[in-house]
């Protein structure tokens, strides 16, 4: 039977391949899908654990772990485990060697292993050479943001769901000022399009402002 899990929960909706713009990094999910270990990085908010959620939504036998104080041990028996944000297992002797463990533990079942990070492999300060020297032989992608005239039409795009249009300055705004993150942006125009109807006011910057704090 097929498993797959994301630890901790996220909310289903959140992370879907409908709500991912691929921009320039072109093939993206044919590389993801290749059965070798690969490393991931990308500046904050390109979409990287966007991403991770989809390939394991579409993968059997799949875990993604998002929090270092999770159990690896044992994870082997998955065919994919992803590490989302791996800083957070690099810098300390008891994470690294747990890390250590994992992958070794995935080379003998002939499974996979994928990492995420904000940072290339050589920014990373680890402890365990040996751990960084195995790391280094992985499939490095790195993932590009979305061009900006991409991430309005984004915008544009999420906003016409619920049957109705966003200004273009709006939609910099949000851009500018709440956040650039693909899965963000999903949650920040759902909240608008509920307080809008609510308020039975259209989305404009002054909305935008009175939602969030701004």
């Amino acid at each position: 039977m097929s498993e797959r899990l994301v630890l901790p929960l996220e909310p289903k909706d959140t992370y879907t391949r409908e709500d991912f713009r691929i921009g320039v990094n072109k093939n993206l999910f044919g590389t993801l899908r290749v059965h070798d270990h690969l490393w991931l990085f990308g500046a904050p908010a390109v979409g990287k654990t966007h991403a991770m959620h989809i390939l394991v939504a579409e993968l059997d036998l799949a875990i993604l772990v998002t929090d270092s104080d999770y159990e690896l041990n044992g994870l082997e028996s998955f065919d994919t485990v992803v590490l989302d944000g791996v800083e957070q297992w690099i810098g300390a002797e008891e994470t690294e060697k747990s890390l250590f463990g994992l992958y070794e533990n995935l080379v003998r079942a002939n499974h996979r292993l994928v990492l995420t990070s904000r940072s290339n492999l050589e920014s990373l300060d680890f402890l365990m050479p040996d751990l960084k020297s195995r790391f280094s032989m992985f499939n490095r992608v790195h993932l590009l943001p979305v061009p900006p005239h991409e991430q309005v039409g984004f915008v544009n795009d999420l906003v016409k769901r619920f049957g109705t249009t966003i200004n273009t300055e709006v939609a910099h705004f949000l851009l500018r000022h709440l956040t650039r993150s693909q899965a963000g942006l999903v949650h920040a125009v759902n909240r608008l399009n509920n307080e809008s109807v609510f308020r039975n006011r259209v989305i404009t910057i002054p909305l935008v402002k009175e939602v969030f704090g701004l």
